[in-house]
């Protein structure tokens, strides 16, 4: 089966391809074609996560052709580190309040996180937020987001958002989300925490 997602905003490409997986029958296989990277990383995961074989192939006009086979899976339990929270930190803003203080303050808290005994499974970034994920490497919020993941924490950005603010190439931290990920995040984990 073929699917061109091409010029489809978030999340329209991950709902239409798990619309096709699931009427796919097993031993198939999926050709989705994407026109952003934003899209190509949010099928891929999404296949990933769903426990598909999914690869990608560079095409012509920054297209991405992404080939998904559905059939036999074999899934194994991890054990989850004990150090994790099921929850989700929603930031909206590069900053808690406003102006320089507020700056200060995103800094102050997502510093102070790395020293709670457990720590929140992921931490997700719209809007604004998504500045914090593609500031210069010298700003003092990115070693805190470098250490956060390095700890484990997931860490993910809003495509539409990246576009939006023309950051999309400067993603320093993190991965590229999406609305449908996001969505499953806030109502999958023991809760949200937003700043």
């Amino acid at each position: 089966m073929k699917l061109d997602c091409s010029g489809l905003a978030c999340p329209e490409p991950v709902l239409q391809t798990k619309k096709a997986l699931e009427e796919l029958p097993n031993d198939s296989v999926l050709e989705v074609t994407v026109s952003s990277l934003a899209s190509r990383e949010n099928v891929m995961r999404f296949a990933q996560n769903g426990g598909f074989d999914a690869r990608a192939q560079d095409l012509e006009e920054g297209k991405s052709l992404i080939t998904i086979v559905k059939g036999f899976t074999c899934k194994t339990v991890i054990d989850a580190k004990d150090e994790f929270l099921d929850k989700t930190l929603f930031l909206k803003s590069d900053k808690v309040g406003e102006g320089e203080l507020g700056a200060k303050l995103i800094v102050g808290f997502l510093k102070s996180t790395l020293e709670l005994p457990k720590l929140p499974r992921r931490i997700v970034c719209v809007n604004q937020a998504v500045l914090l994920t593609t500031a210069d490497e010298s700003a003092p919020i990115m070693e805190v987001l470098k250490a956060l993941e390095a700890k484990g924490v997931e860490i993910y950005s809003c495509g539409v958002c990246l576009e939006f603010f023309g950051v999309s190439d400067k993603l320093k931290v993190g991965k590229i989300g999406n609305a449908f990920g996001t969505i499953e995040m806030l109502f999958g984990g023991e809760g949200t925490i937003s700043l």
